[in-house]
């Protein structure tokens, strides 16, 4: 797939999560919505987007012990910067209302089994959206101004100018993306 030359949609995500994408180390996002998302909750309204690194609600002891490093190594920006590096293409979205299956793609999803339980079962709608992404990163970070309009719980962001793709380079080559997708799908089948 093509990446767009320019995008203006992010998605705001941990910064560890952020940084797992950039190394290669992830390539799926479990996502419910953020406390503040539109009534029906969280869509997969854009298949393409950057990554906005937050540290808002980041806890190492929701992530499994296998991505609780990445805390560490998320890159440092002044106040009111925002380093885009991470956009990513959602190759596959899936809606997953079975929590065992969720659980067998533990060890391939940053979170620990009582946070994936937890977002599974929050408010009540036992479900999760499960995507698996293409990463691409930027050499050097495209640094936008954090505003107001960005703040709040909300998963999807409209940046105030599109952020420019070119120079991204996958985060994994097309064999290692290819086995990871497989064993997701085949894992949640």
């Amino acid at each position: 797939m093509t990446v767009r030359a320019e995008n203006d949609v992010a998605l705001k995500e941990w910064a560890a999560i952020e940084d797992a994408l950039a190394g290669g180390r992830l390539s799926v996002l479990v996502r419910k919505g953020g406390i503040y998302e539109k009534r029906g909750g969280f869509e997969v309204e854009n298949r393409e987007f950057w990554i906005f690194p937050t540290g808002w609600h980041q806890n190492e002891h929701e992530l499994s012990p296998g991505f609780r490093a990445h805390l560490g190594d998320t890159p440092r920006f002044a106040p009111g910067e925002i380093p885009l590096r991470v956009h990513c293409v959602v190759e596959d979205a899936l809606r997953v209302e079975n929590l065992d299956a969720l659980q067998r793609i533990g060890d391939l999803q940053p979170f620990s089994a009582d946070t994936l339980r937890s977002r599974f079962e929050y408010r009540g709608k036992p479900y999760l959206h499960v995507l698996i992404v293409r990463a691409h990163v930027l050499p050097h970070p495209h640094v936008v101004a954090n505003t107001a309009a960005y703040e709040g719980c909300v998963s999807w962001v409209r940046l105030d100018a599109p952020a420019p793709t070119a120079g991204t380079r996958p985060a994994l080559d097309d064999e290692a993306f290819t086995r990871i997708r497989a064993a997701v799908l085949d894992r949640l089948s």
